[in-house]
């Protein structure tokens, strides 16, 4: 499948600089305007502070793109008829020439696949709650599993069952570390009651990364930054909302359009605290990602 890249990016790898690449999911599927298009200017501003390049990744017109520009983003922001892209969607809507975002799958299964060993999402998909009832896992963890990118995130979604998630990538292979804490980050909150390989830079997290796949493996890793403390939300309250919210027939069922409707469940709920809490611990899992990138970028991968 041809990739088309964006001259700052395709002459980034050239020259052997750090890239990360960004689901774009952030701008299509998550917030609502203009809170996603503020998000993912943070996001591209504060990888770029942090001296190296953002790619978005994503689909224009049946094209895939690596690396939008501002104003590409802004109209993929707000494009009628745009889709959420997990591996499954990629090639019928590039027949169809159709715009959307990328997953944190797409976005793995891609950026591996354009050369670049750096990915950011906002959270990973997982194993949902109601699992027994729906058999909604997402195609995040096989694709993960199957694809040589350090992902970087804020966490699992709180929303989804952190614990079988977190199992699930075990069994498939895939390394989970957690920045500064022992437990890995919960998302909206700090930490999960679960226990994950503590890191303490970019630059350990890119060595790591690097001798998984000099060792012979071929699959991702995982790598939660939990959300600054002054942005994160009560536990209890947080999951006193997603109760609420999972207890609406709204929120479940009908597969990969469940998330969504979910944060914006989640963000109509909270009065929009939980944009600024999404800004923050993306933001910073940007920062992470770009530090990774820049060293793994100096060891000449």
């Amino acid at each position: 499948m041809i990739l088309r890249y964006s001259a700052e990016v395709q002459s980034a790898l050239e020259d052997g600089r750090a890239v990360v690449a960004v689901e774009s999911t952030i701008l299509t599927h998550g917030l609502t305007l203009p809170r996603a298009l503020e998000l993912a200017v943070g996001v591209d501003e504060a990888i770029r502070a942090r001296g190296a390049v953002p790619a978005f990744l994503a689909m224009v017109e049946g094209e895939l793109r690596i690396g939008l520009d501002r104003g590409e983003m802004e109209w993929l922001a707000s494009a009628d008829g745009r889709v959420k892209l997990s591996m499954s969607d990629l090639a019928i809507c590039s027949a169809r020439r159709l715009s959307g975002g990328t997953t944190a799958a797409a976005t793995a299964w891609l950026a591996a696949r354009a050369g670049i060993r750096v990915a950011l999402a906002g959270g990973l998909g997982g194993v949902h709650r109601d699992v027994l009832d729906t058999w909604d896992i997402s195609g995040d963890l096989n694709a993960l599993a199957s694809s040589s990118v350090l992902m970087v995130c804020g966490g699992i979604k709180t929303f989804l069952d952190i614990g079988k998630s977190l199992e699930a990538l075990e069994t498939l292979g895939v390394p989970v570390l957690s920045y500064g804490q022992d437990r890995f980050p919960g998302y909206y909150v700090r930490e999960s009651e679960y226990a994950a390989v503590r890191i303490d830079s970019g630059a350990e997290a890119a060595a790591i990364a690097l001798r998984h796949w000099e060792i012979g493996m071929t699959g991702g890793l995982l790598l939660g930054v939990p959300i600054p403390a002054e942005a994160a939300l009560p536990g209890r309250r947080i999951e006193a909302i997603i109760d609420r919210v999972l207890s609406d027939e709204s929120g479940t069922g009908d597969g990969k359009h469940v998330t969504p409707r979910i944060i914006r469940a989640i963000e109509r709920e909270t009065g929009g605290e939980t944009a600024a809490a999404n800004r923050a611990l993306i933001v910073a899992a940007a920062e992470v990602a770009a530090d990774a990138a820049i060293a793994m970028a100096g060891a000449g991968r």
